[in-house]
Protein backbone atom coordinates (compact mmCIF):
# COMPACT_ATOMS: atom_id res chain seq x y z
CA UNK A 1 0.00 0.00 0.00
CA UNK A 2 1.33 3.45 -0.94
CA UNK A 3 1.64 5.80 2.03
CA UNK A 4 0.10 9.28 1.92
CA UNK A 5 1.70 10.53 5.12
CA UNK A 6 3.00 14.04 5.76
CA UNK A 7 5.83 15.07 3.45
CA UNK A 8 9.10 14.48 5.34
CA UNK A 9 11.59 13.73 2.54
CA UNK A 10 14.21 16.47 2.88
CA UNK A 11 17.98 16.19 2.64
CA UNK A 12 20.86 18.36 3.79
CA UNK A 13 23.40 19.85 1.39
CA UNK A 14 25.98 17.38 2.67
CA UNK A 15 23.72 14.43 1.88
CA UNK A 16 23.16 15.73 -1.65
CA UNK A 17 26.90 16.25 -2.19
CA UNK A 18 27.45 12.62 -1.11
CA UNK A 19 24.68 11.20 -3.28
CA UNK A 20 24.83 7.60 -4.57
CA UNK A 21 25.65 8.90 -8.07
CA UNK A 22 28.59 10.88 -6.71
CA UNK A 23 29.87 7.73 -4.98
CA UNK A 24 29.73 5.96 -8.36
CA UNK A 25 32.04 8.56 -9.90
CA UNK A 26 29.47 10.92 -11.48
CA UNK A 27 30.42 14.56 -10.99
CA UNK A 28 28.02 17.29 -9.87
CA UNK A 29 27.63 18.82 -13.35
CA UNK A 30 26.68 15.47 -14.92
CA UNK A 31 24.19 14.68 -12.17
CA UNK A 32 22.63 18.13 -12.50
CA UNK A 33 22.33 17.70 -16.27
CA UNK A 34 20.65 14.30 -15.92
CA UNK A 35 18.22 15.64 -13.32
CA UNK A 36 17.22 18.54 -15.58
CA UNK A 37 16.98 16.21 -18.60
CA UNK A 38 14.72 13.82 -16.69
CA UNK A 39 12.44 16.63 -15.51
CA UNK A 40 12.22 17.99 -19.06
CA UNK A 41 11.10 14.55 -20.27
CA UNK A 42 8.44 14.38 -17.56
CA UNK A 43 7.11 17.81 -18.51
CA UNK A 44 7.07 16.98 -22.23
CA UNK A 45 5.45 13.57 -21.75
CA UNK A 46 2.87 15.04 -19.37
CA UNK A 47 1.77 17.52 -22.03
CA UNK A 48 1.45 14.76 -24.63
CA UNK A 49 -0.45 12.55 -22.17
CA UNK A 50 -2.73 15.51 -21.33
CA UNK A 51 -2.34 15.25 -17.59
CA UNK A 52 -2.62 18.18 -15.14
CA UNK A 53 0.42 20.17 -14.02
CA UNK A 54 0.26 18.89 -10.45
CA UNK A 55 0.65 15.32 -11.75
CA UNK A 56 3.75 16.30 -13.74
CA UNK A 57 5.10 18.07 -10.66
CA UNK A 58 4.52 14.97 -8.54
CA UNK A 59 6.38 12.86 -11.08
CA UNK A 60 9.33 15.27 -11.02
CA UNK A 61 9.54 15.21 -7.23
CA UNK A 62 9.42 11.39 -7.20
CA UNK A 63 12.16 11.39 -9.84
CA UNK A 64 14.44 13.60 -7.70
CA UNK A 65 13.77 11.54 -4.59
CA UNK A 66 14.54 8.28 -6.34
CA UNK A 67 17.96 9.48 -7.49
CA UNK A 68 18.68 10.74 -3.99
CA UNK A 69 18.39 7.10 -2.93
CA UNK A 70 20.15 5.39 -5.83
CA UNK A 71 22.59 6.13 -8.63
CA UNK A 72 22.16 7.19 -12.26
CA UNK A 73 24.68 4.43 -13.02
CA UNK A 74 22.31 1.71 -11.79
CA UNK A 75 19.07 2.80 -13.47
CA UNK A 76 18.64 4.44 -16.85
CA UNK A 77 17.10 7.88 -16.53
CA UNK A 78 14.75 7.40 -19.52
CA UNK A 79 13.10 4.30 -18.08
CA UNK A 80 12.81 5.78 -14.58
CA UNK A 81 11.23 8.96 -15.97
CA UNK A 82 8.54 6.91 -17.73
CA UNK A 83 7.82 4.98 -14.54
CA UNK A 84 7.64 8.23 -12.50
CA UNK A 85 5.03 9.85 -14.75
CA UNK A 86 3.06 6.58 -14.89
CA UNK A 87 3.08 6.26 -11.10
CA UNK A 88 2.23 9.94 -10.60
CA UNK A 89 -0.72 9.73 -13.00
CA UNK A 90 -2.34 6.99 -10.95
CA UNK A 91 -1.50 8.61 -7.65
CA UNK A 92 -3.01 11.90 -8.86
CA UNK A 93 -6.24 10.18 -9.97
CA UNK A 94 -5.48 10.79 -13.64
CA UNK A 95 -4.36 7.28 -14.61
CA UNK A 96 -2.85 6.58 -18.00
CA UNK A 97 -2.41 3.16 -19.57
CA UNK A 98 1.08 1.69 -19.74
CA UNK A 99 0.69 1.41 -23.52
CA UNK A 100 -0.07 5.14 -23.79
CA UNK A 101 2.99 6.03 -21.72
CA UNK A 102 5.22 3.81 -23.88
CA UNK A 103 3.77 5.25 -27.10
CA UNK A 104 4.41 8.81 -25.90
CA UNK A 105 8.01 8.08 -24.95
CA UNK A 106 8.58 6.36 -28.29
CA UNK A 107 7.19 9.41 -30.11
CA UNK A 108 9.41 11.71 -28.05
CA UNK A 109 12.44 9.62 -28.95
CA UNK A 110 11.55 9.81 -32.66
CA UNK A 111 11.53 13.61 -32.39
CA UNK A 112 14.77 13.84 -30.44
CA UNK A 113 16.60 11.45 -32.80
CA UNK A 114 15.00 12.94 -35.96
CA UNK A 115 13.42 9.62 -36.94
CA UNK A 116 10.43 9.42 -39.28
CA UNK A 117 7.14 7.91 -38.17
CA UNK A 118 7.72 5.15 -40.73
CA UNK A 119 10.26 3.85 -38.25
CA UNK A 120 7.34 2.55 -36.16
CA UNK A 121 7.34 -0.91 -37.71
CA UNK A 122 6.26 -4.35 -36.55
CA UNK A 123 9.53 -4.98 -34.69
CA UNK A 124 9.01 -1.93 -32.46
CA UNK A 125 5.43 -3.03 -31.73
CA UNK A 126 6.76 -6.43 -30.67
CA UNK A 127 8.85 -4.62 -28.07
CA UNK A 128 5.76 -3.31 -26.23
CA UNK A 129 5.37 -6.32 -23.87
CA UNK A 130 9.04 -6.07 -22.94
CA UNK A 131 8.76 -2.32 -22.33
CA UNK A 132 5.63 -2.77 -20.24
CA UNK A 133 7.36 -5.33 -18.03
CA UNK A 134 10.31 -2.95 -17.68
CA UNK A 135 7.93 -0.11 -16.76
CA UNK A 136 6.45 -2.26 -14.00
CA UNK A 137 9.94 -3.27 -12.85
CA UNK A 138 11.10 0.37 -12.64
CA UNK A 139 7.97 1.38 -10.75
CA UNK A 140 8.69 -1.39 -8.26
CA UNK A 141 12.23 -0.07 -7.74
CA UNK A 142 10.89 3.46 -7.18
CA UNK A 143 8.36 2.30 -4.59
CA UNK A 144 10.98 0.15 -2.87
CA UNK A 145 13.57 2.95 -2.64
CA UNK A 146 10.96 5.43 -1.37
CA UNK A 147 9.54 2.86 1.07
CA UNK A 148 6.12 3.26 -0.60
CA UNK A 149 5.95 6.83 0.74
CA UNK A 150 4.85 8.90 -2.26
CA UNK A 151 3.11 11.88 -0.69
CA UNK A 152 4.33 15.09 -2.33
CA UNK A 153 3.86 18.75 -1.38
CA UNK A 154 4.31 21.00 -4.41
CA UNK A 155 4.64 24.80 -4.13
CA UNK A 156 1.92 25.65 -6.67
CA UNK A 157 -1.11 25.52 -4.37
CA UNK A 158 0.61 27.48 -1.62
CA UNK A 159 1.89 30.01 -4.14
CA UNK A 160 -1.63 30.67 -5.44
CA UNK A 161 -2.90 31.13 -1.87
CA UNK A 162 -0.09 33.53 -0.99
CA UNK A 163 -0.66 35.69 -4.07
CA UNK A 164 -4.42 35.74 -3.37
CA UNK A 165 -3.73 36.99 0.16
CA UNK A 166 -1.33 39.65 -1.13
CA UNK A 167 -3.87 40.73 -3.76
CA UNK A 168 -1.37 41.61 -6.48
CA UNK A 169 -1.27 42.01 -10.26
CA UNK A 170 -2.41 39.04 -12.47
CA UNK A 171 0.98 39.06 -14.23
CA UNK A 172 2.60 38.02 -10.96
CA UNK A 173 0.48 34.86 -10.84
CA UNK A 174 1.56 33.65 -14.29
CA UNK A 175 5.23 34.48 -13.73
CA UNK A 176 5.20 32.78 -10.32
CA UNK A 177 3.56 29.71 -11.85
CA UNK A 178 6.27 29.50 -14.50
CA UNK A 179 9.02 29.82 -11.90
CA UNK A 180 7.37 27.17 -9.71
CA UNK A 181 7.42 24.78 -12.68
CA UNK A 182 11.08 25.53 -13.35
CA UNK A 183 12.02 25.12 -9.68
CA UNK A 184 11.11 21.44 -9.95
CA UNK A 185 13.96 20.92 -12.40
CA UNK A 186 16.34 21.57 -9.50
CA UNK A 187 16.82 19.81 -6.16
CA UNK A 188 14.91 22.52 -4.27
CA UNK A 189 12.00 20.09 -3.79
CA UNK A 190 14.22 17.74 -1.73
CA UNK A 191 16.05 20.51 0.16
CA UNK A 192 13.42 23.09 1.11
CA UNK A 193 9.80 22.82 2.19
CA UNK A 194 7.05 23.74 -0.25
CA UNK A 195 6.13 26.97 1.57
CA UNK A 196 9.74 28.22 1.31
CA UNK A 197 9.88 27.47 -2.42
CA UNK A 198 6.45 29.10 -2.89
CA UNK A 199 7.60 32.33 -1.22
CA UNK A 200 10.86 32.19 -3.15
CA UNK A 201 9.19 32.00 -6.56
CA UNK A 202 6.73 34.78 -5.65
CA UNK A 203 9.65 36.97 -4.55
CA UNK A 204 11.62 36.24 -7.75
CA UNK A 205 8.55 36.73 -9.96
CA UNK A 206 7.76 40.08 -8.33
CA UNK A 207 11.26 41.29 -9.19
CA UNK A 208 10.91 40.12 -12.79
CA UNK A 209 7.54 41.74 -13.51
CA UNK A 210 8.25 44.78 -11.32
CA UNK A 211 5.35 44.28 -8.92
CA UNK A 212 6.01 45.84 -5.50
CA UNK A 213 5.26 43.74 -2.42
CA UNK A 214 5.08 44.93 1.21
CA UNK A 215 8.45 44.77 2.98
CA UNK A 216 7.74 46.71 6.17
CA UNK A 217 6.94 44.36 7.75
CA UNK A 218 8.20 41.75 5.24
CA UNK A 219 5.31 39.89 3.59
CA UNK A 220 7.02 36.48 3.86
CA UNK A 221 6.96 36.61 7.66
CA UNK A 222 3.18 36.26 7.49
CA UNK A 223 3.77 32.79 6.03
CA UNK A 224 6.49 31.90 8.59
CA UNK A 225 9.30 31.81 6.03
CA UNK A 226 12.81 33.20 6.53
CA UNK A 227 14.58 35.46 4.06
CA UNK A 228 17.56 33.09 3.83
CA UNK A 229 15.33 30.42 2.29
CA UNK A 230 13.94 32.89 -0.25
CA UNK A 231 17.47 33.97 -1.19
CA UNK A 232 18.45 30.34 -1.75
CA UNK A 233 15.49 29.78 -4.08
CA UNK A 234 16.44 32.88 -6.09
CA UNK A 235 20.08 31.76 -6.27
CA UNK A 236 19.17 28.26 -7.51
CA UNK A 237 16.76 29.64 -10.13
CA UNK A 238 19.37 32.10 -11.40
CA UNK A 239 21.91 29.27 -11.73
CA UNK A 240 19.33 27.07 -13.46
CA UNK A 241 18.65 29.70 -16.12
CA UNK A 242 22.38 30.13 -16.75
CA UNK A 243 22.78 26.48 -17.80
CA UNK A 244 22.54 25.28 -21.43
CA UNK A 245 19.79 22.94 -22.58
CA UNK A 246 20.21 19.55 -20.93
CA UNK A 247 21.11 16.65 -23.21
CA UNK A 248 21.08 12.93 -22.51
CA UNK A 249 24.35 11.60 -21.10
CA UNK A 250 24.96 7.86 -21.26
CA UNK A 251 26.28 6.85 -17.84
CA UNK A 252 24.19 3.71 -17.30
CA UNK A 253 24.98 0.27 -18.68
CA UNK A 254 21.24 -0.42 -18.98
CA UNK A 255 19.66 0.33 -22.35
CA UNK A 256 17.15 3.17 -22.11
CA UNK A 257 15.92 3.30 -25.71
CA UNK A 258 12.19 3.08 -26.44
CA UNK A 259 12.65 2.68 -30.22
CA UNK A 260 15.42 0.16 -30.79
CA UNK A 261 16.09 -3.35 -29.65
CA UNK A 262 19.47 -4.94 -30.10
CA UNK A 263 19.76 -8.03 -32.28
CA UNK A 264 21.18 -9.95 -29.34
CA UNK A 265 18.07 -9.18 -27.28
CA UNK A 266 15.75 -10.27 -30.10
CA UNK A 267 17.69 -13.49 -30.69
CA UNK A 268 17.77 -14.21 -26.96
CA UNK A 269 14.01 -13.75 -26.59
CA UNK A 270 13.28 -15.84 -29.70
CA UNK A 271 15.64 -18.63 -28.63
CA UNK A 272 14.08 -18.68 -25.17
CA UNK A 273 10.62 -18.89 -26.71
CA UNK A 274 11.62 -21.78 -28.98
CA UNK A 275 13.30 -23.61 -26.10
CA UNK A 276 10.19 -23.23 -23.94
CA UNK A 277 8.05 -24.47 -26.85
CA UNK A 278 10.25 -27.53 -27.33
CA UNK A 279 10.20 -28.30 -23.61
CA UNK A 280 6.40 -28.10 -23.54
CA UNK A 281 6.12 -30.43 -26.55
CA UNK A 282 8.51 -32.93 -24.97
CA UNK A 283 6.55 -32.90 -21.71
CA UNK A 284 3.25 -33.41 -23.54
CA UNK A 285 4.63 -36.29 -25.58
CA UNK A 286 6.04 -37.96 -22.45
CA UNK A 287 2.73 -37.56 -20.63
CA UNK A 288 0.87 -39.05 -23.59
CA UNK A 289 3.25 -42.02 -23.69
CA UNK A 290 2.72 -42.61 -19.97
CA UNK A 291 -1.06 -42.50 -20.41
CA UNK A 292 -0.86 -44.99 -23.32
CA UNK A 293 1.34 -47.35 -21.29
CA UNK A 294 -1.10 -47.21 -18.38
CA UNK A 295 -4.02 -47.95 -20.70
CA UNK A 296 -2.14 -50.88 -22.23
CA UNK A 297 -1.32 -52.22 -18.76
CA UNK A 298 -4.96 -52.01 -17.72
CA UNK A 299 -6.03 -53.79 -20.92
CA UNK A 300 -3.59 -56.66 -20.36
CA UNK A 301 -4.74 -57.01 -16.75
CA UNK A 302 -8.37 -57.28 -17.79
CA UNK A 303 -7.52 -59.88 -20.46
CA UNK A 304 -5.65 -62.10 -17.98
CA UNK A 305 -8.52 -61.91 -15.53
CA UNK A 306 -11.03 -63.13 -18.13
CA UNK A 307 -8.81 -66.08 -19.08
CA UNK A 308 -8.64 -67.32 -15.47
CA UNK A 309 -12.42 -67.38 -15.03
Amino acid sequence: MISAAVDTFYLTDEQLHNSPSRKDGIDEATETTLRIYGCDLIQESGILLRIPQHVMATGQVLFHRFYCKTSFVRFNVKRIVAACIWLASRQGENPRRARDVINVFQRMEYRRENLTLDYLDASSMKKHPELKMDLIRCEGHILKELAFSCHVEIPHKLMVSYISVLGTHPKLMQESWNLANDSLRSTLCVRLKAEVVACGVVYAAARRVHVPLPENPPWWEAFEVEKSGIDEVCRVLAHLYSLPKAEYLHVCKEDGSFTTMSLVTIVTHESKATEIGKMKKERLSKEREKIKEKEKGKGKGKGKGKGKT
